[in-house]
């Protein structure tokens, strides 16, 4: 183990998926190192979920490259200069890479792309801690392969939003405006990518004939995009039993605490899916041509192995969580659009009652579950 540090910057310049999935480093360096002050360097509009989190001192947040000018760059690195004893990058990003070498003055772990013999080299000679960056792990097993490097045991990893009161207040008071009551099922029928859909009239259908069978309040919710809550509405005014819309109104750490409380999460390959998971809720995931393996929604209570092998293509189910995955002979593309096809197929191949009956099925064992609980 390296002599404990005093200070310590996490370096994930990605999405907001990719930020969510580095918290159970976070967790990990804490609970070695309670009094250890943690900032995290992130993208604006990524990490700002973070800065509810008892856990982290201070979010910094990074400007994209400009080759004109040394602004954006120099902005955010002065922030950060020989100001930690341990810097930490996420990816093999050069504006992480380069963070890291300016942020630590003593310790520094990083990934390097064994691809690229340049860059690699570089990376090995001036990381204390080099890694070979496996492209094929789950991005949350990344967390135990760091602490790992730094001579740390690791037993779990957790994925985890926290939110405060305020938070608590607003999303009382919502569901006390629009009357929603327990039990309730949360739709999110949206992700950042178009090729990452699944159709909006199945969304509707899978609404009415769950809110029907299990005498549910249907919820459905959206990013503050236009383009999305156009849809959101369009595609709700298609269900028999109208529910509630939150278009965009709510935190990610308001979202954590409204999908906490419900019976039921369905929703896509995105960020909210992942704080879904995080929160223990039942859920049915729905991905396409996504890599399965690397980023399925995590089970907090998993083992700390991969659940599925590279190139898996299928139906994952642990704990409370299932992800539903259609086969393809073109599988994984990670393509806007299919071959010439508008919508792609293997999102399409996802049937209303496949849905349907692992949603049920989830809803039917948590119940048991709690008839089990008060006999005891």
């Amino acid at each position: 183990m390296i002599v404990p540090p005093k200070s310590i910057l996490i370096v994930n310049i990605r999405l907001i998926g990719d930020v969510i999935l580095t918290t159970p480093l976070i967790n990990l360096l804490h609970s070695v190192w309670p009094g250890v002050a943690i900032d995290l360097l992130v993208n604006r509009g990524t990490g700002e979920f973070l800065e509810k989190d008892p856990r982290v001192r201070k979010v910094i947040y990074s400007e994209k490259w400009k080759k004109s000018s040394a602004g954006p760059a120099s902005s955010y690195l002065s922030h950060v200069f020989r100001k930690y004893d341990l810097a930490l990058s996420m990816n093999t990003g050069d504006r992480g890479a380069v963070a890291i070498l300016a942020a630590s003055r003593r310790e520094r772990v990083g990934y390097y792309d064994s691809t690229k013999p340049v860059s690699s080299a570089i990376r090995r000679f001036f990381y204390s801690h080099p890694l070979s960056f496996d492209e094929d792990m789950h991005v949350v097993l990344r967390c135990g392969q760091i602490a790992a490097a730094l001579g740390l045991s690791c037993e779990r990893l957790e994925v985890k939003l926290f939110w405060d009161a305020s938070d608590k207040v607003e999303v009382i008071s919502k569901r006390a405006e629009n009357n929603l009551s327990d039990p309730y099922l949360v739709i999110h029928p949206f992700a950042r990518w178009r090729y990452k859909y699944w159709d909006t009239h199945r969304f509707a259908e899978v609404s009415d004939r769950l809110v029907r069978q299990h005498r549910l309040r249907p919820v459905w919710t959206s990013s503050p995009d236009k383009e999305e809550i156009a849809l959101l509405q369009d595609a709700a005014a298609r269900c028999s039993i109208k529910p509630l819309l939150i278009p965009g109104t709510l935190s990610l750490n308001q979202m954590g605490c409204l999908l906490e409380g419900a019976a039921l999460y369905i929703g896509l390959d995105t960020a909210i899916t992942h704080i879904a998971a995080s929160t223990g809720v039942p859920m049915v995931a729905l991905y396409g041509p996504t890599e399965l393996w690397r980023w399925h929604p995590w089970d907090n209570d998993a083992s700390l192995e991969q659940p599925v092998s590279v190139g898996y293509r299928g139906a994952i189910r642990t704990g409370k969580i299932v992800t539903l995955q259609a086969g393809c002979e073109h599988y994984p593309c990670v393509r806007p659009h299919c071959y010439g096809e508008v919508e792609n197929p293997c999102m399409m191949a996802l049937t209303v009652d496949e849905v349907c009956a692992e949603a049920s099925r989830l809803l039917e064992k948590a119940g048991r579950e709690r008839l089990g609980g008060h006999a005891g």
